[in-house]
């Protein structure tokens, strides 16, 4: 009886409430997203549309360039080497209907749009980390329940092989020891791969080379309740990086209908230039002011003023207007039905949220404690003789199936957590 006691108390290790053997501490989620932001290539891809961005509002103000101009006119190639005129000028486009105004005010508005892209990102970024995050805390507190029964599986194997071989135990209880022993390591092995891919897609996520910079976390906890609903939609609506984008596409459509509009103004180009021409005429001789003959010639200096406009109608940019009315038409029903859907989306995962986190205290109060008070009543039945192994075993069994499912429960929580997360704009605590 002294080496019944014995197996039984080594196979009934893991029934109490797990405790988490020691291991490196872990980054937060948050700490992999200040390394995602720093790393990841995707991310990086968008900050370079603000700065691209910056980049066209110093080219939108640079005003028309000044123009200048240098002639020169011979008739010598043509035999005519008497006539000859050279000239300078200058020619500057002036923009009209406040060209340069709208062409400023155009990527001021991308340039925020590009910002708040970055931001939207930024949101959707931390969603795929907190989401995969709570992935690795699952399967890892997953893998440790396996690693503990399947510790003392194979210890009580050893015990009774011993008790098998001493004619204290039949061969039927040994074999059925190591059917459930083979049986939690191949759930051990499902549960480490599902581990290290989870590792691995946490790492690319965050721009990392190596799926061993990410620690397994402990224990996750299971948060406490949500802020009020209300709080969490005016939120939402503030916060949402998505609904300022919509906006601000809404704001830069306005801007591009005025700027098409300005450009249906012609330009005006004022000029001015100065000319020498010289004439000598063939044949032609006067009387210097010596009294010397000399070939009659001519010599004019002169100044020109000249303006240029060209001439079109307002209907020349009509279809560039009309496009503009719709990109800005879009870009308004867009922002409504992200004004609409945005409340409905948090109040959806606030549902969700509080179902996942009513689940997992109904199994982790009531069914896990309840499950292990019955295999304590078993376990001593069967210290008794009152019951076959068997009987334990399948009890055992139950246990794990339920201590999984408040896994998988909690899983759902952290899941549900980082949707809210998402859906409001605002990191939940």
């Amino acid at each position: 009886m002294s080496s019944i006691r014995l197996y039984v108390g080594v196979a009934a290790a893991w029934f109490p409430a797990l405790c988490w053997p020691q291991r490196t501490p872990a980054a937060s989620s948050g700490e992999l997203l200040v390394i995602a932001i720093q790393n990841n290539r995707e991310l990086s891809a968008v900050r370079q549309r603000a700065e691209e961005a910056r980049g066209l509002l110093k080219q939108a103000g640079v005003r028309p360039a000044l123009t200048l101009e240098a002639t020169g006119a011979t008739g010598r190639p043509l035999g005519t080497p008497g006539e000859e005129q050279y000239g300078a000028g200058f020619s500057q486009t002036f923009e009209t209907a406040g060209k340069r105004s709208r062409r400023i005010e155009v990527v001021e508005k991308q340039l925020a749009l590009a910002e708040a892209e970055y931001d939207e990102r930024v949101r959707q970024l931390r969603f795929e980390i907190r989401a995969r995050y709570a992935e690795l805390a699952g399967e890892s507190e997953r893998l440790g329940i396996l690693d503990r029964l399947h510790a003392a599986y194979g210890q009580s194997l050893q015990l009774m092989t011993a008790r098998v071989e001493q004619g204290d135990a039949s061969a039927l209880e040994r074999d059925l020891l190591s059917v459930e022993l083979n049986r939690t390591t191949a759930q051990r092995e499902t549960a480490a791969g599902r581990l290290e891919a989870a590792r691995a897609d946490l790492a690319r996520i965050a721009g990392l080379t190596d799926p061993q910079a990410v620690a397994a976390p402990r224990q996750a906890a299971v948060p406490q309740g949500p802020p009020d609903l209300v709080t969490l939609k005016e939120s939402g609506l503030a916060k949402r990086p998505d609904l300022r984008a919509a906006g601000l596409l809404m704001e830069q459509g306005v801007a591009e209908i005025a700027l098409a509009k300005a450009q249906s103004h012609a330009d005006i180009t004022l000029s001015a230039g100065y000319s020498r021409v010289y004439s000598s005429f063939d044949g032609q001789f006067g009387t210097a002011a010596n009294g010397a003959i000399t070939p009659l010639h001519d010599r004019d200096d002169i100044l020109s003023a000249g303006v240029s406009v060209p001439l079109f109608g307002r209907k020349r940019n009509a279809g560039n207007i009309e496009a503009a009315v719709a990109r800005s038409r879009g870009s308004q029903y867009r922002r409504e039905f992200l004004e609409r859907s945005i409340p409905l989306e948090i109040e959806g995962a606030w549902k969700r949220l509080n179902s996942a986190r009513q689940a997992y205290q109904t199994l982790h109060d009531n069914v896990l404690r309840q499950a292990e008070k019955n295999l304590e009543v078993i376990r001593r039945a069967y210290e008794l003789g009152q019951l076959r192994l068997l009987d334990v075993l399948n009890e055992q069994r139950r246990l794990l199936d339920t201590e999984l499912a408040g896994v998988d429960a909690k899983l759902d929580v952290l899941r549900a957590l980082a949707e809210l997360e998402r859906a409001s704009g605002e990191e939940l605590p």
